[in-house]
């Protein structure tokens, strides 16, 4: 699942190996996280004030964060949310897959 950029969210378990690829069956849960939010919010805010493509059409709207969040609101937004399992496994969402409410 390589559709976007890879954020991560939790960390990797200490001693743990990273393995090849990502679980094929998925075990967490759809929702997006309040945390996995700030930084899917923020990175993005980033790229677009560093001139990155906006993928929503603009009403007006020149704040990063404020263009971040439509981005969001209509699943837009390129990256890919990689969460950390405690055996040392992983989880990739696309941001789009993710449920916000």
């Amino acid at each position: 699942m390589q559709d976007g950029a890879v954020v991560e969210s939790g960390e990797r378990p200490e001693g743990a190996e990273m393995p090849e690829q990502a679980n094929e069956e998925r075990v967490t849960t759809p929702y997006m996280t309040k945390y996995e939010r700030a930084r899917i919010l923020g990175t993005r805010a980033l790229q677009i004030s560093m001139n990155a493509p906006v993928l929503v059409p603009l009403e007006g709207e020149s704040d990063p964060l404020q263009i971040a969040q439509k981005e969001l609101a209509a699943k837009k937004i390129p990256l890919v949310v990689r969460r950390f399992l405690p055996d040392g496994s992983y989880e990739d969402w696309l941001v789009s897959e993710l449920l916000t409410e």
